[in-house]
């Protein structure tokens, strides 16, 4: 067993190691590599982007997100559904990111009419309202915590204002999310990791559940109302999948957008030419998407996702065989020099930008254009608010595999002219 496979499963390592040099061993001598670490199954670690992007396209068909789950156990005392909630509900199929077939596809039809381009378009007053909120509390100050204070507060405060949970509530969602997705992380653990992540989702969850009860005699216009008007196969969604597709939407609803903003400005700090240029455009759209890309390949706010074999294929020179566990490391992917030129270099004009952040196929992020619509707001309220932005202490990251990324990135900064994201947009 070597370390580099026993680090890849150990999601205390990704606190403070650096799994880009596994990644880039494995993709350059063993881009499908036999993992044997600390789980009691052992997978293939796919780390090209050919390869990836061939798993993802052949999903429901050689491969099968709920036969095991989309994810990794977080360690072994993850492995064993009747001792861990999240792993018990992640191999359950009760929610969209973990079903094949048609449930999938019904339920995915139902809910994608609010995640269309257009409709999240019309979503973009209230981002820019929840920003200017958020940057009327921390431009006095001229210092934040960029990721918690912004990168973290604005997508939270976006997707708990179209679910419909009570803003007395979001702090409370905020951190039970923190400890489903890294709880062996010293900051949030309450008891063992097992204790953490089940408290974490059993919150979560109940409290999904009672709001969207709240909705069956008093219908909203949110996604809890949602979620107990939809069907599948003319059946009313059950508890347990009202509150599993709640925590969904909550989770992936402000992950991508933390991650890929808190990583985005850090990789601006260390060549301020990028953010200069950026401020020179920020008033073009295709700038901005081209730098949101960037911000999202560079970051891979999804670590990995699992899928299982259900037939004996060959991928990248090796045979996989039915019941197998095949992992994708999307940060792997995303910095494939047979995929990027110049991988290893952030680039926000970089043109093409075929990355997997948002994955691809039947599983394409079904909130990309939210969280491309709460990362433009933000960068341009950056650019247009903030000048001289520094870091002010250490970049902290989380102890996870699952969502590897920032944990806390404070700052300082000189306030700029354009005080709110709306004045500068105007």
């Amino acid at each position: 067993m070597s370390q580099d496979d026993i680090n890849l499963t150990d999601p205390a390592f990704f606190g403070s190691g650096d799994p880009h040099a596994i990644w880039r061993r494995l993709r350059s001598e063993d881009p499908v590599h036999w993992t044997e670490g600390r789980l009691a199954k052992k997978f293939w670690s796919v780390t090209r982007h050919a390869d990836a992007k061939f798993v993802l396209m052949n999903d429901n068909r050689i491969f099968s997100v709920q036969h095991a789950g989309a994810n990794l156990p977080m360690g072994p005392e993850f492995e064993d559904p009747e001792a861990s909630l999240f792993t018990q509900l992640a191999q359950s199929a009760q929610q969209l990111a973990t079903m094949d077939g048609q449930p999938h596809n019904a339920l995915r039809r139902y809910f994608s009419t609010r995640f269309t381009s257009q409709s999240v378009n019309g979503l973009e007053a209230l981002v820019r309202n929840v920003s200017d909120e958020i940057l009327a509390d921390i431009l006095p100050r001229g210092t934040c915590d960029f990721t918690t204070e912004y990168a973290g507060r604005l997508p939270t405060a976006v997707i708990a204002a179209i679910m419909g949970v009570p803003r007395e509530r979001w702090d409370d969602f905020y951190l039970w999310n923190n400890m489903m997705a890294a709880p062996e992380d010293p900051e949030f653990a309450m008891g063992t990791p097992v204790e953490t992540s089940t408290f974490g989702v059993s919150n979560i969850m109940r409290s999904v559940v009672e709001l969207a009860e709240e909705r069956r005699g008093a219908a909203r216009d949110d996604l809890l109302t949602a979620l107990v008007q939809a069907e599948i196969d003319g059946q009313p969604l059950t508890e347990t999948q009202i509150g599993f597709n709640g925590l969904m939407f909550f989770a992936a609803g402000h992950e991508t957008t933390r991650s890929s903003m808190s990583v985005g400005l850090l990789e601006l700090l260390k060549d301020p030419a990028q953010i200069e240029w950026l401020r020179a455009n920020r008033h073009d759209p295709a700038a901005l998407r081209g730098a949101i890309d960037e911000f999202v390949r560079f970051s891979a706010p999804l670590t990995h996702t699992l899928r299982t074999v259900t037939e004996d294929v060959e991928v990248g020179g090796q045979m996989m065989r039915k019941g197998d566990w095949a992992v994708i490391w999307f940060h792997a992917a995303n910095r494939d020099p047979a995929a990027f030129s110049d991988p290893e270099t952030f680039d926000v004009r970089r043109t093409p930008n075929p990355h997997l952040g948002f994955a691809i196929g039947k599983h394409f992020c079904l909130g990309a254009h939210l969280a491309r619509l709460d990362m433009a707001v933000m960068l341009d309220a950056i650019l247009g608010s903030m000048d001289q932005i520094e870091l002010a202490g250490p970049v902290e990251w989380a102890s996870s595999n699952l969502f590897w990324g920032i944990k806390h990135m404070p700052i300082r900064f000189r306030a700029g002219s354009q005080i709110t994201s709306s004045q500068a947009a105007a």
